[in-house]
């Protein structure tokens, strides 16, 4: 056995200043655990409130329980069922609020980055700790004790992925990391499951294979994330870049170096863009649509605790209609069920859609105006600005860094990132909340993100193409030679 995994065995069952140490697997268990209970207790707490003060509650303290896992499922892609409809049919509510997203994610995300933090010392910086270190170092033995503040890394050693003072980071011993996220991602599952199990005996309950695979891959995507920035934000293995030889062989002859990385912070801009044009399409139209929707939202339901729970709904579900706003700007729309479909081009069918507030926003049916060909502005700023993201870094202090091949693949892999981007959003932000009519509702994935990656690409290349020739002297210089007659 190495030197190293003797010490590390050490530091994780040396007593602390309370007592002995937690072990690495109980402590991911417990976090993910908790970081569950804090996420459903937060919706225990606001349901249980609403029922509370609710004038005509309809079931004891066991319904809004169970209404609390549901929606806690339901953030995390988990799709319910209503089984009360008529005739016992089983009724699909697929569609989830995406801003009941956020907590668990930020949960998530936290417990994966505490879960990975060194806590190899006694928890004290105490002059004991400072002897024992500098004794260790005269005689050129391993530390044995470190003070706590070894765990965070300095800011500039976390953005190269390099390490500052203290012990190396946890990112050298890949297993141990990955086996503290995948303890955190049994505890939070455990959770989950007994969440499940409630839900079942009511009403409404979420589909039990959605719940056995989503929660579980977003709470290892999401924790593995916070993992990773836990341990310093190390380099990420990348399949593209060369093992060896400078950057102009093989694979940097097509890909440069860093090219990765510049095509997913233009394709984040150009999808910013794009879901910042949905938001303010979004605006407009619920200002316009605002005596509507007031009438909607008082016809809906009368005491006070009933039209704080729609409104609170209606909250939750605005990032939905944010991202139905930026599919109807990147063309394709949004289906609005019994086959009507709402896009610039035209609104096909008028279904009889339930009453809700902002499904007031929708324009009118009909053939659009000259103004609804305006939100092309939208996904034209989008790939601009993708050109624009991807020209400075291919021509980076003046000179061209990049060949314009690389360039032109560089924003072509951008342009597919920033389709992918759309996709999820679209998918995310639809679902079906019904049968028949109401069967399909929402933007189709699938469209949104080939319309997205047609306006990146097509907008985005000639803008990327053009700028590098454009900010580099000499390729002007050795274009107007090339155009020059021979004598």
């Amino acid at each position: 056995m190495s030197q190293q995994t003797i010490e590390r065995d050490r530091a994780h069952h040396r007593p602390g200043p309370d007592g002995p140490r937690m072990s690495p697997m109980l402590a991911g268990l417990l976090g993910g655990m908790l970081a569950a209970a804090l996420g459903l207790g937060a919706l225990v707490l606001v349901v249980i409130t609403l029922w509370i003060t609710s004038p005509y509650p309809d079931d004891g303290p066991a319904g809004p329980l169970r209404v609390a896992a549901d929606l806690w499922l339901a953030a995390h892609g988990a799709g319910l069922v209503r089984t009360d409809g008529a005739g016992g049919t089983a009724v699909p509510v697929g569609i989830t609020p995406l801003l009941l997203v956020v907590l668990p994610v930020w949960l998530l995300h936290r417990a994966g980055e505490q879960s990975v933090v060194h806590d190899t010392g006694t928890g004290t910086d105490t002059d004991a700790d400072t002897g024992a270190v500098a004794a260790d170092d005269d005689a050129g033995l391993p530390h044995s004790r470190t003070p706590r503040t070894a765990g965070r890394l300095p800011r500039g050693a976390r953005r190269a992925g390099r390490v500052g003072d203290g012990p190396p980071s946890l990112w050298a011993d890949p297993t141990d990391a990955v086996g503290r996220v995948a303890w955190l991602v049994t505890g939070y599952t455990l959770v989950a499951l007994a969440a499940l199990l409630h839900s079942l005996t009511g009403p409404l309950s979420a589909e039990i294979p959605d719940v056995l695979v989503r929660v579980p891959l977003v709470a290892a995507l999401v924790a593995g994330a916070g993992a990773w920035k836990g341990c310093g934000r190390p380099p990420l293995p990348n399949p593209l870049r060369a093992s060896s030889g400078p950057a102009e062989h093989a694979p940097h002859a097509f890909l440069p170096r860093g090219g990765v990385r510049v095509a997913l912070r233009a394709a984040a801009v150009a999808t910013g863009t794009v879901v910042a044009g949905g938001a303010l399409l979004f605006c407009l139209a619920l200002v316009r649509s605002a005596p509507e929707a007031a009438q909607s939202f008082s016809r809906l339901t009368g005491p006070l605790p009933g039209r704080v729970a729609v409104l609170l709904l209606a909250v939750c579900l605005v990032p939905n209609a944010v991202v139905w706003g930026a599919c109807y700007a990147l063309g394709p729309g949004f289906a609005v069920g019994g086959g009507g479909t709402v896009s610039p081009a035209a609104w096909s069918g008028r279904p009889d859609l339930p009453l809700f507030p902002l499904l007031e926003a929708l324009p009118e049916p009909g053939a659009p105006g000259p103004a609804a060909w305006a939100v092309a502005v939208v996904p034209v700023a989008a790939a601009v600005l993708l050109g624009v993201t991807v020209a400075g870094a291919a021509t980076g202090g003046g000179a061209a860094r990049w060949r314009w091949r690389q360039t032109a693949a560089v924003t072509v892999l951008a342009a597919l990132a920033s389709g992918a981007g759309a996709a999820l959003l679209a998918g995310a932000a639809s679902g079906p909340m019904g049968l028949h009519a109401l069967a399909d509702f929402g933007p189709r994935w699938w469209a949104a993100g080939g319309a997205a990656a047609a306006w990146a690409a097509g907008g985005g290349l000639p803008v990327a193409l053009f700028l590098r020739w454009w900010r580099t002297p000499e390729a002007r210089v050795i274009g107007r030679r090339a155009r020059r007659p021979r004598r």
